[in-house]
């Protein structure tokens, strides 16, 4: 048998060395991506410390079971949101519950074609965030202490990522109703109608909706019912907006807007009636009753600038609410408004 000289494994050992130390670079700069490239970027850089390695599957705890958030190889494709149970006799359920790396010995193979595997446990102090699982179909995985020091760098960029993006979303999204916050609204709307000023044409318009009647609501019946309405108003206006093309938001307490994107004024002002019927005819189950009132404006029609857009809205809702509520009113373009029937 070949003996590797001294100075073919310093070589090796220098290679290994350089190559983990590229793969934490690269791991750590994707956590600025998210979450999902943090895992994305462990799964290439894993065949690299290893050739012999042809599968990668990553999972994360998700109450009782391990959920696999990320698959890396042909073969293992088919095990994408495949779960594990946390007290199975699985490699990456074993890695968990051991808090250390285990190896194929025994059974535990997740591919059924797995001749050689290790499941490292990802920790960020006492937080079990995933479980790498690297695997190979054909020889020996050698670099196991590479592959296993990659994987165990990837947990803190991986919640970092996980955590920033947790972040991003409950700035973006209202918890109660799942639509835009009124600041992450006003921010799209403020860049889309940028855009306009750099020469893109540009049409779309602005509903801005009171609930009528809310105060009544959570006077009699609490504020757990108040809420109830605020979710069964958030769903109607979603069903009356197109998918991927308007955009709605709570702007705080009862009130909503939308943007109608590609939507010229006429239009929209029929669209905001149907959902000012759709609300006064809906049961929302708490014995009063609830309507809206809408206030209409159009870009460019009515305003050049996102907070003029606002300001014409607005008013046009007041408008809505002074004429006796449970209406539609818009600017009328001669300094007045106009409600709509």
């Amino acid at each position: 048998m070949k003996v590797p000289s001294l100075h073919g494994r310093c070589f090796e050992a220098l290679y290994a060395e350089r190559a983990l130390r590229e793969a934490v670079i690269a791991v750590t700069a994707a956590s600025r991506d998210s979450a999902l490239a943090v895992l994305q970027t462990l799964g290439a850089a894993l065949p690299v410390l290893d050739p012999a390695i042809d599968a990668v599957l990553v999972y994360v705890p998700d109450g009782e079971e391990l959920r696999c958030a990320f698959a890396g190889g042909g073969r293992a494709e088919y095990f994408r949101d495949a779960r594990l149970r946390l007290d199975g006799n699985s490699l990456p359920a074993r890695a968990a519950l051991a808090g250390q790396h285990v190896v194929l010995e025994r059974g535990g193979a997740v591919i059924p074609t797995d001749r050689a595997a290790v499941a490292v446990p990802m920790y960020v102090g006492n937080l079990l965030c995933a479980v790498t699982y690297a695997a190979s179909a054909g020889s020996a995985i050698r670099a196991r202490g590479s592959v296993i020091g990659a994987a165990a760098h990837a947990a803190v960029p991986y919640v970092l990522a996980r955590d920033r993006e947790a972040d991003r979303a409950s700035a973006t999204y209202d918890a109660l109703t799942g639509l835009y916050t009124a600041r992450a609204f006003r921010d799209t709307l403020h860049q889309e109608l940028r855009a306009a000023s750099l020469g893109r044409s540009i049409t779309l318009a602005l509903w801005f909706i009171d609930t009528d009647g809310f105060k009544g609501v959570n006077d009699a019946r609490g504020h757990a019912a108040g809420d109830r309405v605020l979710q069964q108003l958030g769903s109607i206006l979603r069903e009356h907006l197109r998918p991927s093309v308007d955009l709605a938001a709570r702007n705080g307490g009862d009130e909503f807007c939308a943007v109608l994107r590609s939507e010229h004024k006429s239009g929209a002002i029929a669209r905001a009636q149907t959902f000012c019927d759709a609300v006064r005819a809906c049961d929302f189950g708490v014995g009063l009753p609830v309507t809206a009132s809408v206030g209409v404006a159009a870009f460019p029609y009515d305003a050049a600038a996102a907070s003029e857009l606002f300001e014409a809205a607005d008013a046009a809702m007041y408008h809505s609410k002074r004429s006796g509520r449970d209406r539609v009113a818009f600017p009328d373009g001669r300094g007045s408004f106009t409600v709509h029937r």
